[in-house]
């Protein structure tokens, strides 16, 4: 469309401004909340506890391993018998 019907480009510079603003705001206010309703600390407490279980399975691995070998072991062994 042509006239003053058509679409106008909007123009970036003039919107610019306010846009980082608005975003700035909403960027503050969840941080705001977040901060308020405890979920850093939820997070924190989750990611530690999925550590220290992961920490406990691969103990717990290894452990199995280490009995495994010397079972084998014992059966390899060769006994001397005086």
């Amino acid at each position: 469309m042509e006239g003053h019907l058509a679409l106008k480009t909007p123009n970036l510079f003039k919107r610019l401004p306010a846009l980082c603003a608005i975003m700035f705001g909403l960027g503050a206010g969840l941080e705001y909340v977040m901060c308020k309703t405890g979920f850093y600390n939820v997070t924190a407490v989750k990611e530690g506890q999925k550590v220290a279980s992961e920490k406990a399975e691969e103990e717990e691995f290894w452990m199995r391993v280490k009995a495994r070998r010397a079972a084998r072991e014992a059966q390899v062994t060769i006994r001397s018998e005086e």
